[in-house]
């Protein structure tokens, strides 16, 4: 549309600047064609300047008389043409025309960017109900609901390139006009901040669990979720795998060692302990004990049929030495527990993993982008969630249940969840669906190597790159956008004088070309955004910012310090009566 105005402004510009300069001396000519017709050659050249110094004058004598505009028209037509044949014959003798894309001619690679037509086909445009991805023309892009594709959808987007402003607040404010419910991770509690109020003004149960100021956080209890021997199983695993050093080689026995310890324990403290000291703090309180015949003894005196029996024999049968490095390891990983905050945080449940699939919940999980400590109860947190979840689903009758979305800002950050690869692309089926967010491709590959990141990307019918500042990220999507054929036309001409009247020579052909290069890729706009979906060509979106969606007015900012469920009071005043309890025991001492 700019263009099109310059190029219409440019014209018209020209056409009124050559009315200006051309008109008086045509009408000069026609003076002395009349002079020398009747021998007077007397001219008045003082006419010809008062027309430059009123060029009204010139217009009103192009609509009065014919032959003066016929004139202008010729004369207007010749100098166009030697301008446009000087302005040709100096330039260059080979010039390389623009990329032109060949949709018709598949001989070199078929990649090319959707067009609108198509895109209707598959995308809602102006409809403002669905997943949001983007606007075009100032309309938002959203996903049908009746859609063939997947909801599972894969965010590029590094660090400044709005994901939380373009992606994750205007879905929140789209799935909370449907009812969904939502689990939210969100590294700097800002999502929390803008978006918790307006939830529970929408009628969602919210909650969250805050890794990083854990004052401000509801109670989880992982250990709630244990009920069985496959679930114990899985507890361990992931513990095990969000707990282990980066880099740090594999160790198979000490590991299966750990393992088996932190099973029996686990399931000792689940079947054995009453309701009240079911949780994380007591497993701790078991490898405090102050040797491994204490812990011998403890699992001796159950009964032979007990489940933890089976793995607490198997790690019972390595030698003295080896059982006191396995206890120590393992109370190494779980140190955390000697934190009264931690045990506080895990102690019992505010959180119902199952209720997101009965009513509309919105949990937010608050985990440290700086440091990996808590991962394993971010790990936990998300597999339970994951197993309770399908579960669900698949006894509890469908017409009564909720869609459930996990928008999981900086993934790689949460914790590993096991077998999440098998995970996301089951997922479907039991109505819920990922929105996995990251920075790059390498963070991704760190966290699940082994080609596990590109299972789950594949797993993921919508791409959606906002922005990237690696050449690995870059070289992927260049990748994923595939090659085109584009023309390439060349115009040989003389130099100088001789390319006056030299037309040229035109040729063409077709070349194979990315239809975006890696360097192209980095250097897209941060307006701008590319969508992938499974089958289609990609589309280019410009990004959508919450503050434009309808439901923006409604957002209301609180602090994260502010939220303080009720449990903090009692903590606060348990810590302010030990406080107490210790000041008279010192006042005690000293009086003695």
């Amino acid at each position: 549309m700019c263009k099109r105005f310059k190029i219409v402004s440019f014209s018209l510009i020209y056409i009124l600047v050559s009315i200006y300069l051309l008109i008086p001396p045509i009408v000069l000519r026609n003076k002395f064609i009349e002079m020398s017709m009747s021998n007077n050659y007397n001219v008045h050249f003082k006419k010809i300047i008062i027309m430059y110094k009123h060029p009204f004058e010139n217009f009103k004598l192009i609509i009065t008389h014919g032959y003066i505009l016929k004139e202008f028209i010729i004369t207007f037509f010749i100098i166009t043409v030697l301008i446009c044949i000087l302005y040709f014959g100096f330039k260059s003798r080979d010039t390389a025309g623009g990329i032109t894309y060949l949709r018709d001619n598949g001989t070199q690679g078929t990649a090319n960017w959707m067009n609108k037509k198509k895109m209707k086909k598959v995308l809602n445009i102006g409809n403002e109900k669905g997943i949001v991805f983007g606007t075009i023309e100032n309309k938002m892009v959203t996903l049908p609901s009746n859609t063939f594709l997947n909801k599972n959808i894969a965010v590029f987007g590094a660090s400044g390139s709005m994901k939380s402003r373009s992606f994750v607040r205007p879905n929140i404010m789209q799935l909370s006009e449907t009812n969904e419910s939502m689990i939210i991770t969100d590294p700097k509690a800002e999502i929390f901040e803008s978006m918790s109020e307006y939830l529970r003004d929408k009628g969602y149960n919210v909650k969250v669990l805050n890794l990083v100021n854990m004052i401000n956080s509801d109670r989880w209890n992982p250990l709630n979720e244990v009920e069985d021997d496959i679930s114990a199983q899985y507890f361990v695993e992931t513990v095990m795998i969000n707990t282990k050093a980066p880099g740090a080689k594999q160790d198979e026995f000490w590991d299966k060692a750990e393992m088996n310890l932190l099973k029996a324990l686990v399931l000792y403290v689940v079947k054995e302990n009453p309701e009240d000291e079911r949780n994380l703090s007591s497993v701790y309180s078991l490898l405090a004990l102050n040797s491994t015949v204490a812990l011998d003894t403890l699992f001796s005196n159950l009964p032979q049929e007990s489940e933890a029996k089976m793995p607490y024999n198997i790690y019972s049968q390595a030698s003295d030495k080896v059982k006191t490095g396995v206890v120590i390891g393992l109370g190494s990983k779980l140190q955390i527990f000697q934190n009264k905050l931690v045990c506080n945080l895990t102690k019992t449940s505010d959180i119902d993993l199952i209720l997101p699939k009965k009513e509309k919940c919105a949990y937010f999980c608050i985990t440290s982008d700086m440091s990996s400590t808590f991962d394993f109860i971010a790990g936990l947190f998300f597999s339970f969630l994951f197993i309770k979840l399908v579960k669900y689903a698949d006894y509890a009758p469908k017409e009564h249940q909720k869609d459930v979305y996990f928008i999981l800002d900086e993934f790689p950050n949460i914790g590993a969840i096991p077998d999440f690869t098998k995970k996301i692309s089951t997922m479907r089926s039991r109505g819920i669906s990922s929105f996995i967010i990251f920075q790059n491709i390498a963070q991704l590959q760190n966290r699940y190597p082994n080609n596990g990141w590109s299972e789950i990307i594949g797993n993921c019918d919508s791409r959606l790159f906002l922005g990237a500042t690696d050449i690995i990220t870059s070289e992927f999507v260049s990748k994923l956008l595939g090659t085109t054929t584009v023309k390439d036309t060349k115009l040989s001409k003389a130099e100088g004088f001789e390319g006056i009247i030299d037309l040229g020579h035109t040729t063409s052909s077709s070349l194979k070309r990315n239809l975006m290069n890696p360097d192209e890729v980095l250097r897209l706009s941060n307006k701008n955004e590319i969508l992938i979906l499974r089958g289609q060509e990609p589309i280019l979106l410009n990004k959508m910012d919450y503050t434009k969606h309808k439901f923006s007015k409604l957002i209301k900012h609180i602090n994260i310090s502010e939220y303080l469920p009720n449990w903090t009071t009692e903590y606060y005043k348990e810590k302010k009566d030990n406080l107490k309890d210790k000041k008279k025991d010192a006042q005690k001492s000293d009086f003695w």
